[in-house]
């Protein structure tokens, strides 16, 4: 496991000393004291190493689950989502991850949790916005003359020290 440098990862370090010690004929106890390494780990290593050698300890490259939505699948999302939801044919035009999931599944028949669907808008570039909501009552003259008369008359003053 490399490093985004280039360089081996401490972990990975480790592993590969472990898997030198193992071929050079120390025991678990011993490999244990020296590295510092887990017991349950060293079992997992040793058979590996006794069987392929020590590049058996390698990462392998690619591991977890492939990404379900293709490039232009993310492509088309993103321009869907700059549409509006409205657009998308939903009742509101605030995104949720819940709606982007649902629309998701509803288009390109993938499931992703609500979580997954964050990280996917992130990777698009997008990040979530909250509504700037005001109230219905809300009278902009009410305010003018409540900063004008009401908040000077109840301000605390600054008191004078000598």
């Amino acid at each position: 496991m490399t490093t985004p440098h280039g360089r081996i990862s401490e972990q990975a370090r480790r592993r590969f000393q472990a898997g030198e010690l193992i071929l050079r004929g120390f025991d678990n106890d011993e490999i244990i004291e020296i590295l510092g390494v887990s017991l349950s780990s060293l079992k997992r290593w040793r058979p590996k190493v006794e069987c392929d050698g020590l590049h058996a300890l390698a990462r392998k490259p690619g591991s977890g689950r492939s990404a379900e939505l293709t490039p232009q699948q993310r492509d088309e999302l993103k321009t869907i989502i700059l549409q509006g939801a409205k657009t998308a044919g939903y009742f509101t035009d605030r995104w949720t991850t819940r709606i982007v999931a649902d629309l998701i599944f509803k288009k390109w028949d993938v499931r992703y949790s609500r979580s997954q669907v964050s990280r996917i808008l992130h990777g698009l570039g997008l990040s979530p916005q909250k509504p700037d909501v005001k109230s219905k009552k809300r009278s902009q003259a009410a305010i003018d003359h409540w900063k004008k008369y009401v908040w000077p008359r109840i301000k605390k003053k600054r008191t004078k020290t000598v």
